[in-house]
C-alpha cells in the first residue's frame, strides 16, 4: 500500500514521525563514530590555525595565519571551529570537525523535511538516506572541510524557500532564503548567490511566476542576505580596506583558473560530470536514469514542480563548478541535496505504478547493490591477507569482521528481494546506507589512518627539544598543517633570505622544503630537523618543514640534527 501524503498526515508535526528520527539516527551512526580517528588533513588545519588566531588575538572579523591576513574565504567556519574550541578548552580534531558532522546531519534532516512537502513517508526516507549515503558525502560529511556547512547553508537557503513557497508563505519564504544564503556566502564565498538568487531567479522566470521578483517580498529576501552579510563585510572593510573586501571574495575564485592549458581545460570538462555522477553519487546515481521514461515524468502531478525546481537549481548551478578547470568535485556536493530528492520522487513514482511488481530500474540497483556487498566480503579479506606487510589495510580480525557484515547485508537484499513494496523500499535503502557507511567507518578510515603519517608525535618531539623560549620565525608562511600540530607561534619573516637582511634577533627559524635535502641557505645555520608533512608515509615526501638554529649566536645551545624519522630518511 502506497502511503500518498493526505491532509491529515500532513498536519502531524513533522517530528512524530518516525521515519524522520530513522533518518536523523542513521546520519549520527554512519558519521559520528571514529569522527577523530583520522589525522587533521587537507584544509582542515587551514581552518583551524585560522580560528586559533582568532582567539589568541581576539580578533573575530579578520581571518589571519601567523599574523598575516588570509584572502581565502569570509569567516563563519572559523568562527564555529573557534566557538567549540572555547568550549572543550583546545583546539582539537573533534571541535575542527564537529561543525560539518553537525551540519551533515542536519541536512539530513532537512532533506526528509522538505520531501514531506510533496512526497510520502517511504519517499521522503529514501531522499534523505540516499544524500546520507553517497560517496562524497562519505568521505567529507565527517571533515573540518568547508563543504558540509556550506552544504547545508546552500540546502537550507533553497529548500526552505521552495518549501514556504509552495504553501504559499511567500515573505517566510523570501526570509527565510535570504538569512541562509547570506550565512552561505559568509562560508564560502560567492558560490552562495549564485546558487541562492540564481537558481530561484531562473524558477519563477522559468514557471512564469516573474512577477513574485518585483513584489515587496523578494526585496526582503534581498534585504536579509544583505544584512547578514554586511555586518561583517562592513567592519571587515573598516580594518582591511575596500581592496582587501573585495579580493576575499575573487582571491579563491581566480585560483581556479590557474592553469590555462587547452588540455587541462578539455580534460576537465570532459571528465568532471561523470565524476559526479559514477563515482560521487554512487550508487545512488542510477535511481536518475528514472527520468529517461516519459512514462515517470508524465506521471509526476504535484511533484512535477519539486522537479522543476531540483533540476532548474542544479543546471543553474552546474556551469561554476563545471567551467574552471581547477575545480574539484567535492565543490558541487551543495547540490547533492536537490540529487536526493529528485531520487525521492523516482522512488514514489515506481511506488506508484508498480506496487508489488518489479521494474528495471529498481530490480537492477538491488541486484548491482547485492553484487557489490559480495564482492566487498570476498576481496577486502583476501587483500588484508595478501597485503597485510603493507600495513596499509584493515588487520585480518577487521577485515573478516567486516565480510561476514557484508555478507549477511547480501543475504538479506536477496532475501527481501527486488519486488517494489514501501517495505522492501525503506528495507533496502537503509540496508544499502548501513552498508556503505560500515564501509567508510570500518576499512577505509582504518586504511587511511595506517597510511598517515605520524605528524602528531613528530612535532610533540620537536617542541620537547627546542628550548621553552625559542623565538620562533618563518621565511615564508609555513605549511599549516604544520603550524597546527606545532602549537607554538612561529612569526613570518620576509622571503627573501639573505645574511644582511636577517634581523639580530633571528634564530631559530623555520622554511618550506622538498624531500629530505638541506636547503641552501646564504648564511651558516645548523639543522635541527627536517619533518615530512605528508599526509600519507612516503620514502621521500613531497613537501617538509625545515628546522634550523642560526650558528651566528654561539651563546644558542648546540641541539644537533633531530632525526624524527630514521625508518624512512635517506
Amino acid at each position: 500500500m502506497v502511503d500518498t501524503p493526505n491532509a491529515s498526515e500532513n498536519s502531524k508535526p513533522i517530528w512524530r514521525e518516525r521515519e524522520l528520527w530513522i533518518v536523523l539516527l542513521l546520519a549520527v551512526a554512519l558519521y559520528a563514530p571514529r569522527l577523530t580517528t583520522l589525522t587533521v588533513r587537507g584544509e582542515e588545519s587551514r581552518r583551524a590555525i585560522i580560528a586559533r588566531e582568532m582567539i589568541d588575538r581576539g580578533d573575530w572579523i579578520v581571518p589571519r595565519t601567523q599574523g598575516e591576513v588570509r584572502l581565502s574565504r569570509p569567516p563563519l567556519q572559523n568562527w564555529l571551529i573557534a566557538g567549540f574550541a572555547v568550549v572543550f578548552g583546545e583546539m582539537n580534531a573533534a571541535s575542527i570537525r564537529l561543525p560539518g558532522l553537525i551540519s551533515t546531519i542536519l541536512t539530513v534532516g532537512l532533506i526528509y523535511w522538505y520531501s514531506r512537502r510533496r512526497l510520502d513517508r517511504t519517499a521522503s526516507l529514501v531522499a534523505a538516506v540516499a544524500y546520507a549515503s553517497v560517496l562524497q558525502v562519505l568521505e567529507q560529511g565527517r571533515t573540518g572541510e568547508t563543504e558540509p556547512i556550506f552544504t547545508f547553508l546552500v540546502a537550507a537557503s533553497l529548500l526552505l524557500w521552495h518549501g514556504c513557497w509552495m504553501e504559499s508563505r511567500h515573505r517566510t519564504a523570501w526570509l527565510l532564503g535570504g538569512l541562509f544564503g547570506g550565512l552561505a556566502m559568509l562560508a564560502k564565498g560567492l558560490q552562495a548567490p549564485l546558487y541562492f538568487f540564481g537558481s530561484i531567479w531562473a524558477y519563477l522566470v522559468w514557471t512564469r511566476q516573474w512577477r513574485a521578483l518585483i513584489q515587496p517580498a523578494h526585496a526582503l529576501g534581498m534585504a536579509a542576505f544583505a544584512a547578514v552579510v554586511g555586518l561583517w563585510q562592513a567592519a571587515f572593510v573598516a580594518e582591511m580596506g575596500l581592496a582587501n573586501g573585495w579580493m576575499i571574495y575573487f582571491w579563491n575564485v581566480q585560483n581556479r583558473f590557474h592553469d590555462p592549458r587547452i588540455i587541462t581545460i578539455v580534460e576537465h570538462l570532459a571528465t568532471f560530470p561523470i565524476i559526479i555522477v559514477v563515482a560521487c553519487l554512487a550508487p545512488w546515481s542510477w535511481m536518475l536514469l528514472g527520468y529517461a521514461d516519459r512514462a515517470l515524468r508524465q506521471s509526476l502531478g504535484a511533484k512535477r514542480d519539486v522537479a522543476i525546481f531540483m533540476t532548474i537549481s542544479i543546471l543553474v548551478c552546474f556551469p561554476s563548478v563545471w567551467l574552471p578547470p581547477a575545480a574539484r568535485p567535492r565543490y558541487f556536493m551543495p547540490l547533492f541535496p536537490c540529487f536526493a530528492v529528485l531520487i525521492g520522487i523516482v522512488t514514489e513514482s515506481l511506488l506508484q505504478r508498480f506496487d508489488q511488481q518489479r521494474t528495471p530500474l529498481w530490480t537492477r540497483f538491488v541486484r548491482g547493490c547485492t553484487v557489490l556487498m559480495i564482492g566487498a566480503a570476498i576481496v577486502v579479506p583476501m587483500l588484508s591477507l595478501t597485503l597485510s606487510k603493507t600495513g596499509f589495510l584493515p588487520p585480518t580480525g577487521e577485515a573478516t569482521a567486516f565480510a561476514l557484515a557484508a555478507a549477511c547485508t547480501a543475504v538479506l537484499m536477496r532475501t527481501w528481494g527486488d519486488i517494489i513494496t514501501a517495505t522492501n523500499i525503506r528495507r533496502v535503502s537503509l540496508t544499502v546506507a548501513a552498508f556503505l557507511g560500515v564501509c567508510y567507518v570500518g576499512p577505509v578510515i582504518t586504511s587511511q589512518a595506517q597510511r598517515s603519517g605520524d605528524l602528531p608525535s613528530t612535532t610533540a618531539a620537536l617542541r620537547e627539544r627546542l628550548p621553552p623560549n625559542a623565538h620562533l620565525q618563518s621565511f615564508g608562511h609555513i605549511h599549516h598543517v604544520f603550524l597546527y600540530y606545532f602549537g607554538r607561534p612561529v612569526d613570518l619573516l620576509p622571503k627573501a633570505i639573505s645574511d644582511t637582511q636577517l634581523a639580530d634577533d633571528v634564530d631559530y627559524f623555520l622554511i618550506n622544503g622538498e624531500g629530505w635535502e638541506r636547503p641552501e641557505l646564504p648564511f651558516e645555520w645548523d639543522e635541527i630537523a627536517i619533518v615530512s608533512i605528508d599526509r600519507n608515509k612516503r620514502p621521500v615526501p613531497k613537501e617538509t618543514v625545515v628546522i634550523g638554529r642560526r650558528v651566528r649566536n654561539p651563546s644558542l645551545p648546540l641541539l644537533g640534527t633531530l632525526d624524527l624519522d630514521t625508518t624512512e630518511r635517506r
